[in-house]
């Protein structure tokens, strides 16, 4: 999944928070999202998440039911990876449903593995394309950790 793709699920939660796009909506949003420069194959995979997404959304497990009015607290090492304009970014797409807490974590994680520094959310989105990339190939286990046992009995 793109950078554009998110985006453009960022817009469409932000219109349609319950999830529910009329039909006759769909020509009028594509007019309009075309005319900000997205592709008609960006805006269809969009439309396709977007919608499977809603659809799918009592099928996915409930792993990470969390009070809604709680929040995450970076530790130091987080603050000096992500800039705030980036973490309310996530917040953001945590509230909208585009990702879970999980989702959340696993990118925060990666961006500090990765050793970025002060990324902002344009920089950050790269991550979360990444991380939804991985759910839709199905390389997303929740819950569930892998080792590697190497030839000299060394876990990695």
């Amino acid at each position: 999944m793109d950078l554009n793709i998110v985006e453009i699920l960022v817009v469409l939660m932000r219109e349609f928070p319950e999830g529910a796009i009329k039909p006759e909506e769909y020509e009028t949003l594509t007019k309009d999202l075309i005319g900000k420069g997205y592709s008609p194959r960006e805006i269809e995979t969009a439309f396709f998440w977007f919608h499977s997404r809603h659809e799918h959304r009592h099928l996915v497990p409930e792993v990470d039911v969390i009070d809604p009015d709680s929040f995450r607290v970076l530790h130091e090492i987080e603050k000096s990876v992500l800039t705030t304009e980036a973490y309310g970014y996530l917040i953001e797409l945590n509230r909208m449903g585009i990702i879970s807490m999980i989702d959340l974590d696993r990118i925060i994680e990666k961006a500090v593995l990765l050793g970025g520094r002060h990324l902002n959310a344009d920089e950050i989105k790269m991550f979360v394309a990444a991380e939804l990339m991985d759910q839709e190939a199905g390389t997303i286990n929740f819950g569930e950790s892998y080792y590697v046992k190497t030839q000299t009995d060394k876990m990695q």
